[in-house]
């Protein structure tokens, strides 16, 4: 009875303002090198020995921001405390009570004796699950490739599978995105999170996967391609406890907990965009007890029937009787479709047909010291966490829009998009980047992707090799998965330039190997709010590009689209 009463009493104790905390016990948990980690272990209202004779499973969050702070964690806590099971969050190595193990000892096993520690206890039945968003994902993937036999589960979300190609470098190369994010210079935090590697170019590891996870990420989230291909190789390729057992859930948000938050009610994202109440998932419900229920609790309800893959395909804000704005099952993702292409023309127009024209191009001047400014950032230390009006960037000098007619019929656009682009640039090296934008019949042009390509990097990161001045190179742009309806009345712009400052740092057209740039430094500094780095950058020189966009018969720059009937 108590049990079942638990979730009213904390509504209750909310309402009367006051605020009922459960017993807490801070624990220092041995690590095999000698050094403990901090905790805080919490046990369900109802727990005796006497009534749960075979233990209870626990839930781990592994964090390096702070045990002790509120938050997602509390409703975490709440949630599970509540449900029959014990709860434990760490300090991870190096940071605040865990700070004496030292942030640059390796922690690489930190996870693995983590989890058997609390498995080991007389309270626990053995089973460990863990949870949590962000760096907080990471940690179980962490944790996850070392295989520890007591790790029966996990719910990583919004985590990069590897952080060196799913957050930093080239093709989307991203050194001033996680400059702010890390909010500090990138010589000093930044490495220590890129040699945590899980997957590396050329030496997976995914086959020491060995455990049942749900993945989710957000549409607007920097993470979703990370996302869906770790889900989509433990799916198919991890070890035998792996294959089979993943799912994957993909919504309308960032960066971030706002999903979480006051649900039953409509989902409000920075820029404007508002999803009705159901674009957020009943997460205990839906997805957090079901999971551990059945992984953790031997419960047999159903959940692992249920088809792998659930989706949101997005639709236009405001306008109740569009397409879209509806939850997707799946088996797998993304689904088959067929490749739609639209093509650039010279009067700024994006068709289905290319120009029929010899030789047609158009050029434009990239200063790295006036780089395009991304729309959306609200400071140095928050990430873009929805869609925004583009139009305040779209009528500069260096940046080329091709936008269609208004649709007729809906656009339904579920899957990886891609833009070949047709290029040349009168230095050794210069970017060029991409966005769709769903345009309303207002005017707003709300972005839902971009990409870039670094001239240099163009057959990829591992493969460096500088630009011939004035030669037309084929470039091709990765924006990533998407699942959008685009109305009827609606119109598809692809906007074209060499930058997106900071989502993509500036390239300085020098051709200089990458570094810390002046430059840099001076924009984060100026626009965002962000920490100088200490010392002497490694480059000054930026130089001015001209580059051309071709659009004609033999070169025919397009957005290719993976479209559902």
């Amino acid at each position: 009875m108590v049990r079942r009463l638990w979730p009213l009493l904390v509504l209750l104790t909310a309402l009367r303002g006051a605020s009922a905390q459960p017993a807490k016990q801070t624990i220092a948990i041995p690590m095999r090198d000698g050094a403990t980690l901090a905790a805080d272990l919490y046990m369900p209202p109802d727990h005796s020995e006497e009534a749960f004779p075979d233990g209870i499973p626990v839930i781990l969050v592994c964090t390096p921001y702070n045990k002790d702070q509120a938050g997602p964690i509390e409703y975490w806590r709440q949630t599970f405390l509540g449900n029959g099971y014990a709860f434990c969050v760490e300090d991870m190595r190096g940071f605040y009570a865990s700070a004496d193990a030292g942030q640059g000892q390796p922690r690489h096993n930190d996870g693995y004796d983590t989890i058997e520690w609390l498995a080991a206890q007389k309270w626990c039945n053995g089973k460990v699950g863990m949870l949590g968003y962000s760096h907080l994902g990471a940690a179980q993937y962490e944790a996850a490739v070392t295989d520890p036999p007591s790790l029966a589960c996990a719910i990583p979300a919004q985590a990069p599978g590897n952080y060196y190609t799913d957050s930093l470098y080239p093709p989307v190369f991203r050194k001033a995105d996680y400059e702010t994010l890390l909010r500090g210079p990138f010589t000093q935090r930044t490495p220590q999170l890129i040699n945590r590697r899980i997957r590396s170019y050329g030496t997976s590891q995914i086959s020491s996967f060995n455990v049942p996870m749900t993945h989710s990420a957000g549409w607007f989230d920097f993470y979703k391609e990370g996302a869906v291909e770790i889900f989509r190789a433990c799916q198919e390729h991890g070890g035998p406890e792996a294959q089979g057992n993943q799912k994957l859930i993909i919504g309308p948000w960032g960066h971030g907990v706002l999903q979480e938050q006051d649900p039953g009610k409509p989902l409000v994202l920075p820029g404007g965009v508002t999803f009705p109440a159901s674009a957020k998932p009943d997460w205990p419900k839906e997805v957090w007890l079901p999971w551990f229920d059945h992984w953790l609790k031997g419960v047999e309800n159903g959940v692992m029937e249920q088809p792998p893959v659930r989706y949101y395909l997005m639709g236009a804000a405001g306008e109740p009787r569009a397409p879209g704005n509806t939850w997707v099952s799946a088996l797998d993702f993304p689904p088959d479709t067929s490749e739609v292409a639209f093509f650039a023309h010279e009067d700024g127009s994006l068709r289905h047909r290319p120009s029929d024209d010899e030789e047609t191009s158009v050029s434009y001047r990239y200063d790295p010291r006036d780089p395009v400014p991304t729309v959306g950032r609200v400071h140095a230390q928050m990430p873009v966490t929805g869609p925004h009006d583009q139009r305040p960037v779209e009528d500069r000098a260096d940046v080329l829009l091709f936008t269609t007619e208004p649709l007729e019929t809906p656009l339904t656009i579920v899957g990886q998009v891609r833009v070949v682009l047709y290029g040349a640039s009168d230095r050794t090296d210069t970017d060029f980047t991409a966005k769709l934008t769903d345009v309303y019949p207002d005017g707003r042009s709300m972005i839902f992707l971009d990409g870039i390509v670094k001239g240099r990097y163009r057959d990829g990161f591992l493969q460096d090799a500088l630009l011939a001045p004035a030669e037309v190179y084929e470039f091709e742009i990765d924006l990533g998965y998407i699942a959008i309806a685009i109305a009827p009345g609606h119109r598809l712009r692809l906007a074209l330039s060499s930058s997106n400052f900071d989502r993509f740092d500036i390239n300085p057209n020098t051709g200089e190997a990458y570094g810390d740039h002046a430059v840099t430094r001076a924009l984060i500094a100026e626009r965002l709010r962000g920490e100088t780095p200490g010392g002497e950058p490694q480059y000054a020189e930026a130089l001015v590009a001209n580059n051309t966009v071709f659009m004609d018969r033999a070169r025919p720059t397009r957005v290719i689209l993976p479209v559902l009937p």
